[in-house]
């Protein structure tokens, strides 16, 4: 695809309406915030549809986006919900959703097209493979698994038929996205149901190891910027939907003022005080740089620190004593750390008190007294992980009612423009005479800003599609007036009518299709009455070549059964007639609509995603239009590309047992729960507890 010479878009975290405002004061181009429900950050305070009708309003009047997580994956028993949802938010029009099941794509594609999809990362796309299947499925951008190096993104960037987003900036995850299924074996605390307990922050203990084994340092994309801006990314994303309004201010702040001056040395140090103020883990270049994945656990250190203000001195049934090495705020979020190390606690400091006296505020170098009951000794360490002062909760109180979306269309010539609303069968005519153009002929990027300014309440014109046909030339002043007879004549029709019809008609067709399913296919002979080819869930980049090879001489040897675990596998697949194709974990099958689409793309089996729960696999057993596998072999709880501290048998802090080992073929390190894992009656192998939460 031809590489865009502007700036990237900066994308930043919004857990709120209060931390969005503050994501759009620092400069950034959009943020991306999730509902209520089918979100990965269930933890976040996240949106109403009031809340984000309000802030599609406020964004798309000040030109900037808006992007809506639904990126979780779904029960059978959820999808009349999920479809429920997706019509809602067809009328909201955000201006992308961040998909990760396969089921809406599906739900998308047939019912809701109005709906821009973005792969999220949780999707695991991590080759250009992946990139030209999520773009034959009609996702218009990628967010890339977090753990592609630079060198392999350089080539996924040059051959990407649709835009690439990349993470810039925040914490990790140790494994590989969609493949960390450790805190769903912990207690059934899914990641991919957005309720991940971040197992990975705690402690581990492997020989003479002990500590934070599996907890990689932070992201700080500054040193990347170039090279991203070359490549032409299209987005450069800030991670932290649940970080407040201080940490994303300070972020977007940082990225913002060095995307925009490039190069100045005086502006990138700013930036870089701004960034050691935010409370993070210790900084890296993540997984870009490959010969860093040796250094990026930092198992000797707890989570995050934030930036160190004292050190306790007495400690009494009545408070600490505190001898400060940096400012301190009533308001301010602190944590306390152990002398020998640990996780320690975290509270806010709702109490001060400086020689005797009540305080609000103390200086560094201070001694002072924090009153409460805390769990701490003599030479615990504090440290400040937010700070009073950003408030933007007024604001967001403040903010009007959303408007209606309406999409507009328009046909301008040069003797008669002609303007469409989708819902309303008449439509706008205006007699015109331009003259032919000698320098500046009107183009459609003109018309759609123009059309697209001054809607009144409580339209919003989401978006504006022009054709213009000819050259010829429009003052201003006169398409502004056409602008505005457009809006009095579409005002007036649009008043009291349902703006959307096409939604709840929509929805009447998918109620069809759930209550009359397409019949199974037949199940597979038996599995070892062929031979198969299995291509790996994970193959980076430089192993493509190899394995396109390696498929067409097992097609040419008559092989014609081949298992996939990532949707990388239908684009190798896509060049050949007259095989069968296995979706395996972990691509994720949890619902009769993802096995729906999988069977459109010419699957004919699949294996159950290995968190299903047996209520959830009894369902999809009963409505899925794909037979179903028995999983194959072990499961690992974590797949990641980072050079783990230590290998052979794991212990945790409760005396669970885990093995890692290394997988040569693929170059990645596997973590799997020690011991047989029991096998279910179902056909999966159940290490979920009671429930799939």
């Amino acid at each position: 695809m031809e590489k865009k010479s502007t700036l990237p878009e900066l994308l930043a975290p919004a857990g709120n309406l209060e931390t969005a405002l503050a994501a759009f004061d620092a400069g950034a181009d959009a943020v991306y915030g999730g509902l209520v429900k089918f979100n990965a950050r269930e933890r976040a305070a996240n949106f109403s549809s009031e809340e984000l009708g309000k802030l599609l309003s406020y964004a798309h009047g000040c030109g900037r986006r808006v992007y809506l997580t639904f990126n979780t994956l779904l029960r059978e028993q959820e999808l009349d919900e999920a479809a429920e949802f997706l019509a809602e938010l067809a009328r909201l029009r955000p201006d992308a959703l961040i998909v990760q099941d396969l089921a809406v794509v599906e739900l998308c594609r047939s019912y809701f097209p109005q709906l821009v999809l973005h792969a999220s990362t949780q999707m695991g796309i991590h080759n250009s493979a992946g990139v030209a299947a999520a773009a034959a499925l009609g996702i218009r951008r990628v967010i890339l698994e977090r753990q592609v190096t630079l060198e392999e993104l350089r080539r996924i960037a040059a051959v990407s038929p649709v835009e690439l987003e990349v993470f810039v900036h925040g914490s990790l995850c140790c494994s590989l996205s969609g493949r960390c299924l450790l805190s769903s074996a912990l207690g059934g605390w899914s990641g991919n149901r957005g309720k991940c307990k971040q197992p990975c922050r705690r402690c581990y203990e492997a020989g003479k190891r002990h500590g934070f084994l599996l907890s990689p340092k932070d992201l700080e994309g500054v040193e990347l910027l170039p090279e991203f801006r070359r490549l032409g990314i299209a987005s450069l994303k800030i991670e932290g939907r649940l970080r407040g309004p201080e940490y994303v201010w300070k972020t977007v702040r940082a990225y913002r003022m060095l995307l925009d001056s490039p190069g100045d040395r005086t502006v990138e140090e700013e930036a870089r005080q701004l960034l050691r103020s935010t409370a993070t883990r210790r900084p890296s270049n993540g997984f870009f740089r490959r010969d860093e994945l040796g250094r990026l656990i930092d198992f000797e250190r707890p989570g995050v620190f934030g930036v160190r203000v004292g050190t306790v001195g007495k400690v009494s049934r009545a408070g600490l004593s505190v001898r400060t090495e940096g400012r301190l705020h009533l308001g301010d979020r602190l944590r306390l750390v152990p002398p020998d190390g640990g996780e320690g606690s975290t509270f806010s400091l709702i109490s001060l008190r400086f020689r005797g006296m009540d305080t609000v505020r103390v200086r560094a170098g201070a001694e002072c007294f924090l009153p409460g009951s805390f769990s701490a000794v003599p030479g615990s360490l504090l440290y400040k992980i937010g700070e009073n002062g950003f408030d933007f909760s007024r604001r967001a109180s403040t903010l009007p009612a959303g408007r209606r979306a309406v999409t507009v269309t328009l046909r301008c010539s040069a003797v008669r423009w002609e303007g469409r609303i989708d819902g309303v069968e008449e439509r706008w005519l205006a007699s015109v005479d331009f003259a032919p153009a000698r320098q500046r002929p009107l183009d459609a990027a003109t018309v759609e800003a123009e059309f697209a300014a001054g809607v009144p309440e409580p339209w919003e014109a989401a978006p504006v599609h022009a054709e213009v046909e000819g050259a010829f030339f429009v003052p201003s002043s006169t398409c502004r007036e056409l602008r505005r007879n457009f809006w009095e004549w579409a005002a007036a029709r649009l008043a009291g009518r349902e703006l959307h019809p096409g939604i709840p008609a929509a929805l009447e067709r998918f109620r069809v299709f759930r209550r009359n399913p397409p019949k199974p296919q037949e199940p597979l002979p038996r599995e070892n009455e062929t031979a198969e080819l299995r291509v790996p869930a994970f193959l980076p980049e430089g192993e493509l070549p190899k394995w396109r090879e390696r498929i067409q001489l097992a097609y040419d040897a008559g092989d014609r059964r081949f298992r996939i675990g990532g949707i990388h596998g239908l684009e190798l697949l896509r060049p050949f007639a007259g095989i069968e194709i296995i979706a395996e974990f972990p691509l994720p099958v949890t619902n009769s609509l993802a096995a729906q689409l999988l069977r459109e793309e010419g699957v004919c089996a699949a294996e159950p995603f290995a968190e299903l729960d047996r209520q959830s696999l009894a369902a999809l057993r009963t409505a899925s239009p794909l037979p179903l596998l028995r999983c194959v072999g072990p499961v690992p709880l974590l797949v990641t590309r980072a050079v783990l501290p230590a290998r052979g048998e794991w212990r945790d802090e409760r005396g669970r047992r885990y093995r890692v080992a290394p997988d040569p073929e693929s170059g990645v390190t596997l973590l799997f729960a020690a011991g047989k894992t029991p096998e279910s009656d179902d056909g999966v192998e159940p290490f979920y507890s009671n429930e799939w939460k």
